[in-house]
């Protein structure tokens, strides 16, 4: 049995910290910080908050854990959640990044950069766990 690296816990309370707070953004108070644009279908943005949200309570209980065993699966569905949604946002604002508001380009780019950043954190934990 392998025991979890510390920059692994490290990418996991990164995850716990950054997670809830998009989750609440996007699932609570989406019309008020996130829908600048006017978006007709705000179903599929709160579907993807609560999947943060749940996700926020999946890593604090893999932090419990004290065997990468037991949390590499976990680990792994934490890696491939970024794929589409990064896939989705570069998407969005490449096509319809010309019709947003300076804000909402400014937002999707933040959004864009944390996002890469947790997944790179997250691989690089992933292949330093793994050696």
């Amino acid at each position: 049995m392998t025991e979890i690296k510390k920059l692994t816990k490290i990418t996991l309370m990164a995850y716990a910290i950054v997670w809830p707070i998009f989750g609440i953004l996007i699932t609570f108070l989406y019309d008020m910080t996130l829908n600048l644009e006017g978006w007709t279908n705000p179903y599929m943005p709160r579907f993807f908050g609560g999947i943060l949200l749940v996700s926020t309570i999946i890593v604090i209980l893999a932090l419990r854990k004290k065997e990468w065993e037991e949390i590499k699966l976990t680990f792994v569905f934490f890696l491939g959640l970024f794929i589409p949604v990064l896939i989705t946002e570069v998407g969005v604002l490449a096509v319809l990044g010309s019709t947003f508001g300076p804000m909402s380009i400014q937002s999707g780019i933040m959004t864009i950069v944390i996002e890469s950043s947790l997944f790179t954190l997250g691989i690089v934990s992933y292949i330093k766990q793994r050696s």
